[in-house]
């Protein structure tokens, strides 16, 4: 059927594919990062209108951006395409002597209005390329309101969408992979009563069966903080001595690394099933290590790049952090790949499905009783296409997990150090007057106890792992985080600059002789 914005949809393709300003304005989006350049290319594979008024059509495009680093990755792109300008940022562009202006659909409340329409029928639509989208929805009612999530670590859009049966929370991915089974993993954990994850409420996804695209899902929404959030917001507050004369935040939080080490144990069980199938697990092999060897050495690589790039910058703080850092990892290469070599005693183990990005941002404190729930089973938005949703051994959580009570000790310090302008090396205890200087050292105390106290809840608690002799143990979990890190460090150079830091540090401490986990 045509449609009033048929010239203008066309026209958006046209842009997508060949528009350097297209380009810079998808570049200047907060969940894109540096993964689109002016020299990235962009090749529409498939386009929808989802819902046209008046004046504005909801589109979706799937579109190929090809990188040099990464290679082809799908991209999610729902439009806003309207003839008015209904947001100060949105991209002008010219279509038959008219001018229409784009912005990001999940920032319009038709977005959302006609999602929840879409999940509550079931609706499949058509695509220009013959596919389909599906939604599957339960339990949602009439919608009523929303508004955009922001701030976080994160490369989707996510909304609270609040409707007649109450307040879901829709996720719509950026990046996409036909290994991200999150949609599975919740229904999976929802039915065996894992009591620590948000209840699945629906799914959109291109196409059907194990090799869809999933484009986002929606769960129920939990009135919670997520942990990392909740952590640095504590220490600060316990900096600033917000907390009564007889709160002591580093005591009071040394549960919680046990309980969140035997939640992950419990995941990591619930995720397994005995009998063949998805869920069985399986032999690690020698493939597998040398798989995961060259993705962590292609960050390394990616992040050396990126560091040359940014030793150019024109302001000189940033090109000298990054010419430093850059001939520390050149020094390091060949411990950090010595560490990483840890990683083949797990060969003969076993890989399962596992969360794949844990960390304290990806579990949620629920505020009404401090229970503990874990989100995003999505993956890591930087990996190559089907290396999201790979089955890996459970370790590898753990590995990833330690290394964020390293960045809550380094965004506590960067507030305390506001005179030091990130991107910089972490501040020594010898700049800081007395008492802030205790609380460095406090602050690195409480990281080693919650290292400790994670890792050996988990250990004790996993029916994988509880045998496992400590020091072998160590090192596997050392060795992930080693690869962790590196992802990490490539993350960062390309989304937060300010942040690589925090990585590097992390990969010098692996690197060294000492074992120690941070």
């Amino acid at each position: 059927m045509a449609s009033r914005f048929d010239d203008a949809v066309a026209a958006t393709d046209r842009a997508l594919r060949a528009s350097r300003p297209m380009r810079t304005w998808l570049g200047s989006l907060r969940w894109c990062g540096d993964s689109i350049r002016g020299t990235t290319g962009l090749t529409v594979k498939d386009r929808a209108i989802l819902s046209e008024s008046g004046i504005e059509a909801i589109v979706f495009f799937l579109v190929h951006a090809t990188d040099p680093d990464m290679g082809a990755r799908p991209l999610h792109l729902p439009v806003s395409i309207a003839s008015a300008r209904l947001d100060p940022a949105a991209f002008e562009l010219e279509a038959d002597h008219h001018t229409f202006y784009i912005m990001e659909a999940e920032r319009r409340e038709s977005f959302a209005r006609f999602a929840v329409d879409a999940f509550r029928r079931a609706a499949k639509i058509p695509t220009q390329a013959g596919d389909s989208l599906n939604f599957h929805g339960e339990d949602i009612g009439a919608f009523r309101g929303v508004s955009v999530i922001t701030g976080g670590d994160t490369s989707n859009m996510v909304l609270r969408i609040t409707t007649a049966s109450g307040d879901i929370v829709l996720k719509s991915y950026k990046f996409l992979d036909t290994g991200n089974r999150e949609p599975d993993i919740l229904a999976r954990l929802h039915a065996r009563k894992f009591p620590y994850v948000a209840r699945l409420l629906g799914e959109v996804a291109l196409g059907r069966g194990p090799d869809r695209l999933v484009l986002g899902v929606a769960t129920e929404h939990i009135d919670a903080d997520d942990l990392f959030a909740w952590l640095c917001d504590g220490w600060r507050r316990s900096v600033a001595r917000e907390l009564g004369p007889d709160e002591d935040f580093a005591e009071a939080t040394r549960h919680l690394a046990s309980d969140l080490g035997e939640a992950t144990a419990a995941l990591h069980e619930a995720l397994i099933d005995r009998h063949p199938g998805f869920w069985h697990p399986e032999p690690f092999t020698e493939e597998d290590f040398r798989d995961v060897f060259k993705s962590a050495t292609r960050s390394l690589g990616a992040a050396l790049r990126r560091l040359g790039q940014l030793a150019r910058a024109e302001e000189p703080g940033l090109a000298e952090s990054a010419r430093t850092a850059r001939a520390q990892l050149l020094e390091l290469r060949a411990p950090i790949e010595e560490t990483l070599r840890h990683l083949e005693a797990h060969v003969g183990g076993v890989k399962s499905v596992i969360h794949s990005d844990l960390h304290l941002a990806q579990v949620l404190r629920r505020r009404t009783d401090g229970a503990l729930l874990f989100i995003d089973f999505e993956g890591e938005p930087e990996r190559g296409l089907g290396e999201r949703g790979r089955k890996l051994p459970p370790l590898r959580d753990v590995g990833s997990m330690i290394r964020s009570f390293a960045y809550v000790r380094h965004y506590v310090i960067r507030d305390l150090a506001s005179d030091v302008s990130p991107p910089a090396p972490p501040p020594r205890a010898e700049i800081f007057a007395g008492s802030q200087g205790a609380v460095l050292d406090q602050l690195a105390g409480w990281e080693q106890d919650m290292l400790r106290r994670f890792t050996g809840a988990y250990l004790s608690h996993s029916t994988l792992h509880h045998s496992a002799d400590p020091k072998e143990a160590t090192r596997l979990i050392r060795g992930w985080a080693m690869e962790k890190a590196l992802y990490e460090l490539e993350y960062e150079l390309k989304h937060r600059v300010a942040n690589f830091p925090i990585p590097l540090e992390g990969i010098g401490v692996l690197a060294s002789d000492s074992g120690s986990l941070n």
